[in-house]
C-alpha cells in the first residue's frame, strides 16, 4: 500500500512538472503579437476578478490610450472596477529585442520584464496595491494571448502575496479601429 501511494505521488509531481508550458513553446503560433502595435492607439477590455477561493468577486474595465515615440510606448489607462474608486495608470514599454519586452509604470514597482513568442506574451513584476489607505506589494503575472483576428487579446492575470494566489484576473483587450 505504501509503495502504491509513494508511486502515485511521484507521478502526480512527474505530471505537475511537465504540465508547464515555456514562453518558446508558442513560437510558431500566430499572429505574431505586437505590444506596440496592439497598445498603440485605444484599446478597452472587460473583465473580472476572482477571489483567492476562485470565486468572482468584482467586475473591472479599462480604457487605454498609447502613443509611441521614441522607442518608447507611453500608454494611459483608465481602470474601473465595482468596488472601488476609478484608477488612473500610466505604463512606459520598451520593446528589448525580439523577444524581451521591459516596462514600468504608475504601480509597478521597478521595471517588468517580458517575453514575446507568437501570439504569447508574458510578464512578472511587483505591484503597488492601496488598500483602506495602506500600501502593499504584490507580485504579479501576466499571461496574454492575442486571438486569430488580431483584435482581441486575453489577459489571465495571477497576483500573490507572500507566495499565496490572492486574486486572479481574467480580461478582455479589444483594438480599437
Amino acid at each position: 500500500m505504501k509503495n502504491s501511494v509513494l508511486a502515485v505521488l511521484v507521478s502526480l509531481f512527474a505530471l505537475a512538472g511537465c504540465s508547464s508550458l515555456k514562453p518558446e513553446s508558442f513560437s510558431s503560433t500566430t499572429p505574431v503579437i505586437d505590444p506596440i502595435k496592439f497598445f498603440g492607439g485605444h484599446t478597452h477590455s472587460a473583465g473580472v476578478i476572482e477571489s483567492r477561493s476562485g470565486q468572482p468577486s468584482e467586475r473591472i474595465t479599462t480604457q487605454t490610450t498609447g502613443v509611441f515615440a521614441n522607442g518608447i510606448l507611453s500608454m494611459e489607462q483608465d481602470l474601473h472596477s465595482e468596488d472601488s474608486q476609478p484608477t488612473h495608470r500610466t505604463f512606459k514599454l520598451k520593446i528589448i529585442d525580439a523577444h524581451h519586452v521591459d516596462a514600468t509604470g504608475s504601480d509597478v514597482v521597478g521595471t517588468a520584464h517580458g517575453e514575446l513568442y507568437g501570439n504569447y506574451f508574458t510578464w512578472r513584476f511587483r505591484m503597488k496595491v492601496a488598500n483602506k489607505g495602506l500600501v502593499h506589494h504584490v507580485n504579479m503575472t501576466q499571461h496574454m494571448y492575442l486571438m486569430p483576428d488580431g483584435k482581441t487579446l486575453i489577459i489571465r492575470s495571477v497576483i500573490r502575496k507572500f507566495g499565496i494566489i490572492v486574486k486572479e484576473i481574467t480580461e478582455q483587450f479589444h483594438k480599437d479601429d
